[in-house]
């Protein structure tokens, strides 16, 4: 600003620092939000077309389609409404999250698809992916496989595979007390 425009300097220059400290303190927001991912991606069977029901509390259940697939080094996750409008698009590529086209950031979609890396990665490869201590395997009082992931002591995900599901088929609960129930769709003939 110059001081034809601003005749106050020193004003221009606080507002600047100001603007400048909001914005990292944004950007660090979003990164303390981030879902874990593993140190290591485990190799699980690509493609994947599932049906996602979610739930949050006080929020309408959703219906979705999810879409997994192998991109050359990275894996594609695709998030699809009932009438095929893509909701989120993400690949994970070396160790990271990044947006894939033109969509907004979604950042419950993200969360979904980093818990589906922690409940397909094999039991015998979580300390090596997640860290030894990070997570917990457990059957649940209703016979179910249960493991959660954990973050400074709390369950970040509990992934439940119920009793007599069919295969593939996975529910999650999010520390937030939103859940995913998980099932992959039945091919067509």
């Amino acid at each position: 600003m110059t001081p034809a425009f601003f005749p106050f300097p020193p004003l221009a220059r606080a507002i600047r620092h100001t603007a400048a400290a909001a914005l990292a303190l944004a950007l660090l927001a979003g990164c303390a939000g981030a879902p874990p991912v593993p140190a290591r991606l485990a190799p699980f069977d690509l493609p994947r077309q599932l049906h996602v029901v979610q739930s949050r509390p006080g929020q309408p259940v959703q219906d979705t389609l999810l879409v997994v697939q192998r991109e050359a080094g990275a894996t594609r996750w695709s998030l699809f409404d009932p009438m095929g409008v893509p909701q989120a698009r993400q690949m994970l590529e070396d160790g990271r999250w990044r947006n894939d086209g033109f969509l907004r950031p979604n950042a419950q979609a993200r969360d979904l698809f980093a818990a589906l890396v922690f409940a397909w990665t094999p039991e015998a490869e979580l300390d090596a992916a997640y860290g030894a201590g990070s997570w917990r395997a457990s059957q649940a009082a209703d016979g179910a496989a249960q493991r959660e992931l954990l973050q400074r002591g709390q369950a970040r995900w509990t992934v439940r595979w119920p009793q007599g599901a069919a295969a593939g088929e996975l529910d999650i609960r999010d520390a937030d007390g939103g859940t995913w129930h998980v099932a992959p769709l039945k091919e067509q003939p």
